[in-house]
């Protein structure tokens, strides 16, 4: 039973125990016949060792044949194994060989593949057959054929012959066969059927419970049991497939070092995917031709398509399927069978040769297109064979692009455009195709998208790049940094074309004009080529017109004339109604700077995870990098260094640093400002050192870059460096036209490196003019201003600038720019000699910039900061919290950073009135008269 032990007993106890029988009586009765039947792979070759186990344990002779599909056609094939592998004596081996010559030269006088015909003389089968008898006459015979459907048909006379003659005899004869589509040997097996003592035998699959016990002694592991599902799922019950399936999670184990084997799943491996193989293999040819048609066609396979697209009958395809489908190898979809495991399709489709597969999606295509099937089935198809037919062929490949585009398929979409433009004609439409192209491949593989915009040079070149598509390539280039080339595609557009509308409508976009603002440098005066725009608060207060348009207006608004209300209320607006797609990624992006730069921080950073979500979802690595690059210059904007850093370094993991261009520029901006906020300045100074374009300084995002690099100076202590990159930063937006403090505030910066040096008339000058340019929608950039003018004014306006600042920040989100004001303010205190104030106020910085682990700006406020107080009241003995309600206990924690009742009110959402109340009743409990005589500890999760 060792040849079993691998299946468990009780699926098959009933067959076991009448084999065994069987085998036993075979001594004491006459001759009987069984037969094994069932689909490929479900255990009758273990049947039969087993079987012959039994018998030669109880000391019967056993002489064994198995069938094989390369000696279907070789006469005597099976009896030759029979009688020449037995316990014969010499002299009868050397007879039995002469006998088998003879037969096989009148075999060989025969057609092969027609039972009606008497392949082997009777003469020499008596012969042959009474070596049998003799056999059967010393002792009990077992004779045991395997796979009989490939038996030769001269074997197949022979041994239908021997069960006549050997009825009376103590011969026990075991065959298996395997069902097919087509009868095999039709005539034997009906002559098989009508001997007296027939016994047949079914296998079929295993059942999820025996599938269970398969796991559990293969992995040797009783939690092994739970993936039986799974395995039974994928493996249909197969015995062979469930045992490759135990194989492939050993391998996993060991490969792993896990103790669950697959992570607690199935593991498809190679041992699966060849097992899938072997079932077809031994297959009738039929049933492996339908099995790799319907790999093809997937579950577009209804039973008569299938038909006509391999030329077999109908019934034949049907039974086909069902022997796939007993086997566990496919299961039914509705109406239609498919593959149980994408990986069990793929594996019969990489074993097909290339000439094979092509030719079956050729057929398979042309089948569908005179059905009118819908074009993204169609379309799959001709992708797959790599043949454009005609026009009408090109025309299903374009409007599955289509579709695929906003079906979250861009995948497809870019293999259909890629095939339509490797055989269209050069033309508009070609240049359509390609366009498309370009925009799909930037979303999904960026790293690849600079072969587009070669394809786009090179078409313009040839004279045959539509005007649409110009856009594309100058965008193109600009993100690379050739300017120079840009312009030169520019000016040769106009003399191209009757009209370069669409091109000078480009060149004044206001995302262009100010995030490539030298690009007019590069365009000669006398070109027209630099328009002027139709652009500021006229565009953005228009009703209608296209949502991109009004986006870009509203980004040059607020770069150019400062925060504008409602630029901000129409970008907010565009971003409710508009759907991440290749033509609006843009737009989107102009949208969202417009929210960062009016200080809208948080409604900038909900619509960017909102898109972020829509871009995961829809498959663009492309989109996901420039929508997380937006997302940490966001978080860092909201004093959160740890959050942009987390952001940016996703941005360059879907996509890496060389494919960015001068865009680069302000992801390693934020890195660099992110980590010098931290403290990190090891980091910071790698990402500074890093290698860019030599363009990125001629753009906006140059400016960022330039204004962390003067941050970083700053943070280390080198203020002369520091001063250069800032007011370099102002000269070139000044020169630009962008000089707005919202974009960088280089002023403030510039200033408080003045303080540094000594010189306090240009610090306050500076601060002075930051503050003028700020309007009321900024209050980011305005207590960045008031910060640095209180450090510059002195004491006599110190307090009263500083708690202004601290209003303008309440609405706003920068919690790095809070703790800087905070600090001042605390410094402002120990200075007038009022140290519990300044205590109380480094304490509620200190803490802030701990949460948002800013270690740089913790460091400043010591000593202050770091004390607790909480301990210190314990360990004088002095009343603690424990004492407070939970309404106290807010109220209390919010007074001891030093939130006046105002503010408090506004948080807690309770009245004035309320909070005074209840801070009677603390000072009461704790004993203290003051506010800055709290302890700072009060409540661990209060709101700073």
């Amino acid at each position: 039973m060792r040849a079993w032990s691998s299946v468990p007993k009780v699926e098959r106890s009933k067959v076991l125990t009448l084999l065994r029988e069987t085998v036993r009586d075979n001594s004491e009765k006459p001759s009987r016949v069984v037969l094994v039947r069932g689909p490929v792979a479900t255990g009758k070759s273990e049947l039969l060792n087993y079987v012959a186990e039994e018998a030669e344990a109880a000391g019967v002779t056993v002489l064994a044949a198995t069938g094989l599909r390369a000696e279907r056609r070789t006469p005597m094939a099976v009896l030759g194994q029979l009688l020449l592998g037995g316990p014969l004596p010499q002299q009868e081996t050397d007879r039995v060989e002469r006998l088998l010559d003879d037969a096989r030269f009148t075999a060989m006088l025969r057609d092969c593949d027609s039972e009606q015909e008497e392949h082997v003389k009777a003469r020499v089968m008596r012969s042959l057959i009474a070596s049998m008898a003799r056999l059967a006459e010393e002792g009990p015979l077992a004779v045991v054929v395997d796979d009989i459907q490939h038996a030769d048909i001269p074997s197949l006379q022979c041994l239908q012959y021997a069960m006549r003659e050997l009825r009376t005899k103590p011969v026990l004869i075991v065959m298996a066969t395997c069902t097919g589509p087509l009868p095999a040997r039709p005539l034997f097996g009906a002559e098989l059927l009508r001997h007296p003592r027939l016994t047949e035998v079914r296998t079929g699959t295993l059942s999820e419970h025996a599938v269970g016990e398969v796991l559990e002694d293969g992995l040797h592991d009783a939690n092994a049991r739970h993936l039986a599902p799974a395995v039974h799922q994928a493996a249909g019950g197969n015995p062979l497939l469930v045992r490759a399936l135990v194989h492939d999670l050993r391998t996993d184990a060991a490969e792993s070092d896990e103790d669950l084997p697959g992570g607690g799943k199935p593991v498809i491996g190679h041992a699966y995917r060849q097992a899938v193989l072997a079932c077809l293999y031994r297959s009738e040819p039929e049933v492996l031709a339908v099995a790799r048609g319907l790999a093809v066609l997937d579950r577009s396979a209804a039973d008569g398509f299938l038909a006509d697209l391999l030329e077999l009958p109908p019934d034949t395809v049907t039974e086909s399927l069902r022997e796939l489908e007993a086997a566990g190898l496919v299961e039914r979809d509705g109406e239609r069978r498919a593959f149980r495991h994408p990986a069990a399709r793929e594996a019969v489709l990489d074993a097909l040769g290339c000439g094979q597969r092509v030719e079956l999606h050729r057929r398979a295509a042309d089948h569908l297109r005179r059905l009118c099937a819908e074009p993204p089935v169609v379309a799959r198809h001709i992708v797959a064979s790599g043949h454009v037919d005609d026009d009408q062929a090109l025309d299903l490949l374009c409007e599955t692009a289509r579709r695929a585009r906003g079906a979250e398929d861009a995948a497809f979409a870019v293999a259909c455009l890629q095939l339509a433009e490797s055989v269209c004609g050069n033309g508009p439409r070609r240049s359509a195709i390609l366009g498309q192209l370009t925009q799909l491949v930037g979303r999904l593989s960026p790293t690849t998208a600079g072969s587009c915009l070669s394809a786009l040079r090179a078409a313009l070149d040839e004279g045959w790049l539509a005007e649409p598509e110009i856009p594309l390539l100058i965008k193109g280039l600009l993100r690379q940094g050739h300017f120079e080339e840009a312009a030169s595609v520019a000016q040769k557009s106009r003399g191209a074309y009757d009209s370069w509308s669409v091109t000078e409508e480009l060149l004044a976009n206001g995302s262009v004009r100010t995030t490539y603002p030298a690009l007019r440098e590069y365009l000669r005066p006398d070109d027209g080529s630099a328009p002027a725009p139709v652009l500021g608060g006229d565009a953005v207060a228009a009703r209608g017109g296209d949502p991109g348009a009004k986006a870009d207006a509203a980004l040059y608004v607020v770069l150019t004339k400062g925060c504008d209300p409602g630029a901000a209320d129409l970008a907010e607006h565009l971003l409710q109604g508009t759907r991440l797609t290749d033509t609006t990624l843009d737009p989107v992006l102009s949208a969202l700077s417009v929210l960062v730069y009016a200080d809208r921080l948080g409604a900038a950073a909900h619509w960017c995870d909102a898109l972020l979500r829509e871009a995961t979802k829809l498959g663009g690595p492309g989109w996901q990098a420039q929508l997380s690059e937006a997302r940490a210059r966001i978080a860092l904007r909201q004093g959160n260094p740890a959050d942009a850093i987390r952001y940016a370094a996703n941005a360059l993991g879907w996509m890496p640093a060389h494919n960015w261009g001068v865009a680069l520029g302000s992801l390693l901006a934020t890195l660099v400002s992110a980590h010098t906020a931290m403290g990190q300045y090891e980091q910071a100074a790698a990402h500074l050192d890093q290698h860019i374009p030599d363009a990125v300084h001629e753009t906006s995002h140059g400016l960022a870059l330039l204004n962390a690099r003067g941050q970083f100076y700053a943070a280390t202590n080198r203020p002369y460096p520091a001063l250069d990159d800032f007011l370099a930063c102002g000269e070139r937006m000044q020169r630009w036209g962008i000089d707005q403090p919202s974009l960088v505030p280089w002023r403030s910066a510039a200033a408080e490196m003045y303080l540094c040096t000594g010189r306090r008339t240009e610090a306050e000058k500076l601060a002075q003019e930051q503050l003028a340019r700020c309007g009321p929608g900024q209050p980011r950039t305005r207590a960045q201003s008031l910060r640095v003018l209180a450090e510059a004014a002195g004491l006599r306006r110190h307090h009263h600038l500083l708690r202004e600042a601290v209003e303008e920040l309440e609405p706003c989100e920068d919690r790095l720019e809070l703790v800087r004001v905070l600090g001042a303010l605390s410094r402002s205190h120990h200075a007038l000699g009022e140290l519990g104030q300044a205590r109380m106020m480094a304490r509620r910085a200190w803490h802030i910039a701990q949460d948002t682990q800013a270690e740089a700006l913790c460091a400043q406020l010591l000593p202050y900061g770091g004390e607790t107080g909480g301990d210190q009241q314990a360990a004088e003995g002095k009343p603690t919290a424990t004492e407070l309600t939970d309404a106290e206990r807010r109220v209390a924690s919010l007074a001891s950073f030093g939130h006046s009742n105002r503010e408090i009110a506004r948080k807690l959402f309770i009245t004035v009135s309320t909070v005074e109340q209840h801070l009677t009743r603390v000072y009461r409990k704790l004993n203290v008269s003051r506010r800055r005589d709290l302890p700072h500890d009060l409540l661990a999760d209060a709101v700073c």
